[in-house]
């Protein structure tokens, strides 16, 4: 019996020893997933801003001759810009447009029941290399602070195969406020990438998506990035 109860006391002992590796976080706001967010704008210079491995170009007044939104016919505070990182620049346009100008498109419920005079923010993403033909658009509404402290829907980020929705909440911020707004994108209901605009931005990318992926949430996070 001896022999046996000297086993088993090594087992425990080898077992109490192993360090234990703890699992990486899955929850977008950990240090680990954050960008870090840089604002360049100088005396002599325009205001771009660098997140992670991307950066902006500065803003361009109107909508670029290499865009092809005719549908929109009540445009303001257009603006383009450049995100690029070490491969390749992809082409953003921004402007605002009340919700009438998708009035003969689908769009998310959350959107669709919008009066018609409802000001909309609108992006549109060119493609990239490994997709150049595919375009994304951002369509996002100004949430009530009531919805802020819910995370409620405030718009989608799409392609024409693709739906990633956007909620926006407060929880950085006070209750009840527009203080620190997040807009975080929620690809199947799992959150994927956050940015809160401003002065002090902050932005969240997770390492779960493709780098593919990653490239249009940063173009999309630009254009929010700039529109301030």
């Amino acid at each position: 019996m001896r022999p046996l109860y000297l086993l088993y006391a090594l087992l425990c002992f080898s077992c109490s020893t192993v360090k234990k590796t703890p699992a990486p976080s899955l929850d977008l706001y950990s240090a680990a997933q954050e960008w870090p967010v840089k604002i360049n704008d100088g005396w002599l210079s325009a205001k771009t801003i660098s997140y992670g491995s991307y950066a902006t170009t500065s803003r361009r007044n109107g909508i670029s001759s290499a865009a092809n939104i005719s549908f929109v016919k009540a445009a303001e505070n257009a603006f383009n810009f450049n995100v690029k990182d070490s491969t390749e620049q992809i082409l953003v346009q921004a402007l605002n447009t009340p919700a009438v100008t998708f009035s003969g498109r689908s769009l998310p419920e959350t959107l669709a029941k919008l009066p018609g005079s409802t000001p909309l923010f609108y992006t549109l993403v060119n493609g990239i290399q490994h997709a150049p033909l595919v375009r994304w658009e951002l369509i996002l509404k100004k949430p009530h602070y009531l919805e802020l402290n819910d995370n409620k829907p405030a718009g989608v980020l799409r392609s024409p195969n693709e739906d990633i929705g956007i909620s926006a909440h407060n929880r950085f911020g006070i209750v009840n406020s527009y203080e620190k707004i997040c807009f975080e994108f929620r690809e199947h209901g799992t959150p994927v990438a956050a940015v809160i605009p401003g002065a002090q931005p902050r932005v969240w990318v997770s390492k779960r998506i493709t780098k593919e992926k990653e490239k249009i949430l940063a173009a999309a996070i630009g254009a929010l990035l700039l529109r301030e």
